[in-house]
């Protein structure tokens, strides 16, 4: 019996392994059919946008390759789905739960569309997925919405990016983001969940970004934040956490971005914050905090970039360490209650951009005007913006001004109680836009040199003790918007050229020691906003020409010499 067995086991295994790679194939055919028939309802849920070619043009159709299809990658050997990326297409429509079905997929991309609706909780049935995307959907009335799967973070172990921000999905965060011990990305800002940040967040040892801004989070923030020592951008703006800012945030030795800008923190900043060498960008702006700056000189700050205070209630001196930040390239003070002088070292900040420290108590340190802090930012080669308004500073223009970056567009210093005289040398500022000097103590003529500003649009000299005449000069300021000269002691006539300023929106002359008529061709600014020509000696009458002022919304000749009846064509202005 035995000799007769084994030749038939024999003939047995070799039949099997004969139907083996056909039993294969069938289990492949199968498994693709399922990856098929998975996209084909996927496409069945949505439609194309009227500025999409390329995904229609590719029509996904089963005469192809499903492999071959527009955004879909496949592994190599077994031809199953890996990933879909359909971002940026222009598609509109649903997630179907069929989506659950490509068992394999890793990379789900759907960025800026016009998806809708709630996501279905069949996606985490996704079990290899590694990167979710869905941010940027939601345009016109067309956006994500409800709450995530609840199971999303316990079913997905190897998620390690979930992009969802500007959408519409809400309730609280997950508590389960613990299970997901993989996850280095989180972006779930512009959205609208609410709730606290859960303590679970601290258990993601790999998490590098965390954004939450944009949403209606509560509470204060969790210390146990400080254990995600990998973590290098953390923001929550636009929220209502409360409460301080832990003082042990200094231990994410790997910090680069902290944003925590517009919410309802209190208490003083810590001082070990600026003792972490790798921030870059430091944004604490529209908050409550108070007290002092830290004002250890030992603080370095070497990589930071970005330092955003304002809007709070912060007090006390700018720290003079601040110099020692050499890498600093934009500072915003605004709105606080700094005082003391402004630190001349600032014009060791070599990179420095924009300087905004309006609306404080700062002052100019007494001594020699010439060396002031303003003489000393003449130093920083690349500055753009400068911004001192609303303070007491008590301070001269230094003849040097001549000398800030040939970059500088903007310098905005009303109500900073500013005397002497505009210097001549305020000329070589080619490039500047806006210049801002009202509400001041300025005294002299107004410079000639003002003329060689050939990319003014905005002048604004108003309330000051400024004397002499208007000079042609300024005729030459072909970009010039506003013209604001109210309120001085100027005197002579308008110049006639004064009408070549064809951009010209506001005119405020008022309140001055102005004579002679009025140019004529002031009524040809087809542009013109604003006319404020009232309280001078202007005399002569008004002219047919006016008709040509078609925009105008205020104009005001009161209290002066004009004569003569008032033209039939201001009956035809609507706007006033």
């Amino acid at each position: 019996m035995m000799l007769i067995e084994r030749p038939s086991i024999l003939l047995l295994v070799l039949a099997f392994l004969s139907v083996q790679p056909c039993i294969f194939q069938l289990s492949q055919s199968s498994n693709n059919f399922t990856d098929q028939s998975a996209l084909i309802a996927f496409k069945s849920g949505i439609s194309f946008g009227p500025n999409d070619t390329v995904f229609a043009a590719s029509n996904w159709s089963i005469t192809t390759n499903f492999c071959d299809w527009f955004g879909v990658s496949c592994s190599r050997r077994r031809q199953r789905v890996t990933a879909l990326n359909l971002s940026n297409v222009g598609l509109q429509g649903t997630i179907t739960p069929h989506i659950a079905n490509l068992s394999f997929l890793v990379s789900l991309d759907l960025t800026n569309n016009s998806f809708y609706g709630v996501l279905p909780h069949e996606i985490s049935h996704l079990h290899r997925l590694r990167e979710l995307r869905l941010s940027y959907n939601l345009l016109e009335d067309n956006h994500f919405s409800g709450t995530l799967p609840m199971d999303l973070c316990t079913h997905c172990p190897n998620l390690k990016g979930l992009y969802i921000s500007l959408n519409e999905f809400s309730g609280k965060l997950p508590s389960q983001f613990n299970n997901s011990r993989e996850i280095s990305v989180l972006k779930l800002s512009h959205n609208k969940f609410e709730g606290s940040i859960t303590e679970g967040f601290g258990s993601l040892e790999k998490l590098e970004v965390l954004f939450l801004g944009s949403n209606n989070l509560t509470g204060n923030i969790p210390p146990i934040i400080s254990n995600l020592s990998m973590l290098q951008e953390f923001s929550f703006v636009n929220n209502h956490i409360r409460g301080s800012i832990p003082n042990d945030i200094w231990s994410l030795q790997n910090l680069i971005r902290l944003n925590f800008a517009a919410n309802n923190l209190t208490g003083r900043i810590p001082q070990n914050i600026f003792n972490v060498t790798s921030l870059k960008h430091l944004m604490l702006t529209i908050n409550s905090l108070s007290g002092n700056l830290p004002l250890d000189t030992r603080i370095s700050c070497p990589n930071l970039e970005t330092l955003f205070l304002n809007s709070n209630k912060i007090s006390g001196p700018l720290p003079s360490y601040l110099s020692n930040c050499s890498n600093l390239i934009d500072i915003d003070f605004t709105t606080n209650l700094f005082s003391g002088p402004i630190p001349r070292s600032l014009g060791s900040l070599k990179y420095l951009k924009t300087l905004y420290m309006s609306q404080n108590q700062l002052i100019e340190k007494p001594g020699d005007q010439e060396h002031s802090f303003l003489s000393s930012l003449t130093n920083c080669r690349f500055l753009e913006e400068l911004h001192i308004a609303i303070n007491p500073l008590n301070v001269a223009i230094p003849d040097v001004i001549g000398n800030f970056s040939v970059s500088l567009t903007t310098i905005v210093a009303y109500q900073s109680q500013i005397k002497g005289q505009i210097p001549i040398g305020i000329g070589s500022l080619k490039n500047l836009n806006l210049l801002d000097l009202s509400y001041n103590n300025l005294s002299g003529n107004i410079p000639s040199t003002l003329g060689e500003l050939e990319g003014l649009q905005r002048l604004h000299l108003r309330d000051n003790n400024i004397g002499g005449n208007i000079p042609q000069e300024l005729c030459q300021l072909r970009k010039l918007g506003n013209l604001l000269l109210s309120n001085n002691k100027i005197s002579g006539s308008i110049p006639d050229c004064i009408g070549n300023l064809n951009l010209l929106q506001r005119l405020n002359l008022d309140h001055n020691k102005l004579t002679s008529p009025v140019p004529l061709n002031v009524w040809s600014l087809e542009n013109l906003l604003f006319l404020d020509l009232s309280s001078n000696s202007l005399a002569g009458s008004l002219s047919p020409n006016m008709k040509n002022l078609v925009v105008i919304v205020f104009m005001d000749l009161s209290h002066n010499q004009i004569t003569g009846n008032i033209p039939s064509v201001i009956g035809g202005f609507e706007s006033l």
